[in-house]
């Protein structure tokens, strides 16, 4: 939550006024830059009008000052060694792609928060291989976003990553003396496993000062194991006892000991904001190197898909999108498939935890209130606030077009961003933000859990790039020229297209079972210093009742009834679903299974249907003449254009994608 709630309004507003102007002559946070590399990127292919594109890695060094007002709200930052200078030092990595003629480009800094390290941007957007090392002519796709003219740029927020794999990473100092009780959560989905990795080493490794415990599906009371069934087997490991043992396939472990010297990974917001700040506004830095910006960036977005999605709500929320002395970061923001925020600044975080993953998980404070962009109250506390109080109060609010999939309604509570925490009204957006729900899809194109471990087949009838294409150059157009995207499209509550759960009736497809429910929230109570991001209560003890979660409604097939859909899905070839089921070999069977959707294909033809038992009509049925199909899948593609949500260029290579699956369906 915002550190500085808790104080009235008016006086926070003249306390950031009175910050402004004290803080306007420190030097920016950015001290040193270093270029490592400067080469053609793509073997110097051309991209239209942005021409030939230059890729540059390098290193950037940082400094904060704790006692600046825009950086107290880091946790334990005044409790780590200083420079000369007394302020706190960190390092990160960093790459740019920018056109080799910066004039060619067209004046957007396109900023993609890596997800553990990793860059995922052009794969997304440019139908290029998911690759970190941006190398050979592939590694552009097709090339949309140069031919778009943008400028991207990628930098290290994560404290802890691996060497290698060309990850970015991010070097912070740590808070030398803390010692505190935290604890972590282990879901097995591979058979054979016989040791766990903490997120922390472990202050005294001694079964006796910890606690484990085992438990399988929300409704089981957890199992503790007592102190004489495991083993700590190094400063970050465990093993059960006789070493050897697997842990259980799709069991929740938990163990809660105690741990020191904690990361100050709260850095990793201010290390983006000051590279950021550092590439629009500087000239140079200390020691006089220029940007490799300088002077070509009018505007600045931010991309972020699931975990670094939830970081750019978190950014916002903690009021890091102003700079030091003051300045807009991001004039844009598209977080995508990301409904919670991040456990980033907080003593003992745990960044790459991934919340919400079918059952467990459910604890950490990447989910706490406030969940929307409206204004909001929470009925357990009466507080009201919403995500966008911090970036009002400082004049710094973006323009928000926000994504997600059906697995963010099942997985992650995603209907709170839309309604009320009691789940009774929907909420009016404020004018600033877009919500885009893309009907029957899973988090991401590729499965995430390994085969077997969930029911059915993955998800991968449906492909929402082509309208995130078109839904980015709406962002990029919003904030420049100040023309209004189109408008949001979700389930809500008004029009029956968000409801419970129990009141959906699925199918009886052969050999499909529906979930019982969406993944619980509910509201926590880590302790009296929470509001100062530290967590006394561990775990936390969970609180009543819960939020009601909604999801989206569901026609006779089974598929949602709003929402943007694609083509494909307008003359459905399957039933298709954000959320999947742990099976029986995966354990824990009748959970929810991760991140993955599922793909039931309609049957050929009414022979097949039959012999099948299946109540859906199947292909030939609905589609029995193929020339009046692709007419069909045309005029959808066509009206998903005049509507914004679809680019010109894309509308003939989706009309072939859906009329494969129509016409020509595979096994």
């Amino acid at each position: 939550m915002n550190r500085t709630a808790a104080v009235p309004r008016a006086l926070r507003l003249a306390s950031v006024a009175a910050a402004l102007l004290i803080s306007l002559p420190a030097p920016a946070a950015i001290t040193r830059i270093e270029i490592d590399s400067s080469a053609p990127f793509a073997q110097g292919r051309s991209f239209g009008e942005a021409g030939a594109y230059v890729h540059i890695r390098g290193r950037l060094h940082g400094e904060l000052d704790p006692a600046l007002a825009a950086n107290r709200g880091i946790v334990d930052l005044a409790r780590v060694p200083r420079n000369p200078r007394g302020r706190v030092e960190y390092a990160a990595d960093f790459e740019i792609l920018r056109p080799a003629d910066p004039a060619r480009g067209n004046g957007t800094l396109l900023y993609e928060v890596n997800n553990r390290g990793n860059k995922r941007l052009i794969h997304l957007f440019n139908n290029a291989p998911a690759a970190n090392a941006l190398t050979g002519a592939e590694a552009a796709g097709d090339g949309f976003l140069m031919r778009q003219g943008f400028t991207l740029a990628w930098s290290g927020w994560i404290p802890g990553l691996p060497a290698g794999g060309d990850l970015l990473r991010l070097e912070v100092p740590r808070a030398r003396g803390l010692e505190q009780r935290v604890w972590d959560e282990f879901l097995f989905n591979r058979a054979g496993q016989t040791e766990a990795q903490l997120s922390f080493a472990a202050a005294h490794p001694d079964t006796t000062r910890a606690r484990l415990s085992v438990q399988t599906g929300h409704a089981e009371p957890p199992a503790v194991i007592g102190p004489g069934g495991w083993a700590f087997v190094g400063p970050q490991t465990i093993a059960l006892l006789p070493r050897g043992t697997a842990f259980r396939e799709g069991a929740l472990y938990r163990l809660v000991y105690p741990a020191r010297d904690p990361p100050v990974t709260g850095i990793g917001l201010a290390a983006t904001r000051d590279f950021i700040a550092f590439l629009r506004y500087r000239p140079h830095d200390a020691a006089g190197t220029d940007p490799p910006l300088a002077g070509t960036i009018r505007v600045a977005i931010a991309h972020g898909t699931s975990q670094s999605g939830r970081y750019l709500r978190d950014l916002l929320e903690r009021g890091f999108n102003q700079s030091e002395d003051g300045r807009t970061i991001f004039n844009g923001m598209n977080p995508h498939v990301a409904s919670a925020r991040l456990y980033l600044d907080w003593r003992f975080a745990q960044p790459n935890r991934a919340y919400s993953l079918g059952y467990g998980f459910a604890g950490y404070p990447d989910t706490r209130f406030p969940f929307a962009y409206a204004s909001t109250r929470e009925p357990h506390t009466g507080r009201t606030a919403s995500l966008l109080d911090t970036c009002r109060a400082h004049d710094s609010c973006p323009k928000i077009i926000q994504t997600v999939t059906s697995t963010e309604y099942w997985q992650g509570g995603h209907s709170l961003n839309t309604t009320d925490p009691s789940g009774r009204h929907d909420l009016a957006l404020p004018e600033n933000v877009r919500i885009y729900h893309f009907a029957g899809t899973q988090h991401i194109l590729p499965a995430t859990m390994p085969p077997g471990v969930c029911t059915g087949r993955p998800n991968r009838a449906v492909d929402p790039r082509p309208a995130m294409r078109a839904l980015l150059v709406a962002l990029d157009r919003w904030v420049k020229d100040g023309v209004a995207p189109p408008a949001s499209i979700y389930p809500r509550i008004d029009d029956g297209t968000l409801v419970s759960a129990s009141d959906l009736h699925w199918p009886a497809i052969p050999g499909f079972s529906a979930p019982r429910e969406p993944n619980p929230m509910l509201p926590f109570d880590y302790g009296p210093r929470a509001d100062a991001g530290i967590i006394d209560r561990v775990p936390p003890r969970a609180g009543a009742p819960r939020y009601r979660i909604l999801v989206p409604a569901i026609d006779a097939d089974g598929n949602e009834r709003s929402g943007l859909r694609m083509p494909e899905q307008l003359l459905a070839a399957a039933t298709t679903t954000g959320w999947s089921l742990r099976s029986a070999a995966g354990g824990s069977a009748g959970e929810l299974c991760y991140l993955d959707g599922n793909e039931w294909p309609l049957a050929a033809t009414a022979a097949e249907r039959q012999v099948r038992g299946d109540p859906r009509p199947a292909l030939a049925e609905r589609f029995p003449d193929a020339a009046s199909t692709l007419a069909k899948l045309h005029a959808a593609a066509d009206a998903l254009h005049a509507g914004g949500y679809l680019l010109a260029e894309d509308i003939e290579p989706v009309v072939r994608r859906a009329a494969a699956r129509i016409l020509a369906p595979g096994p």
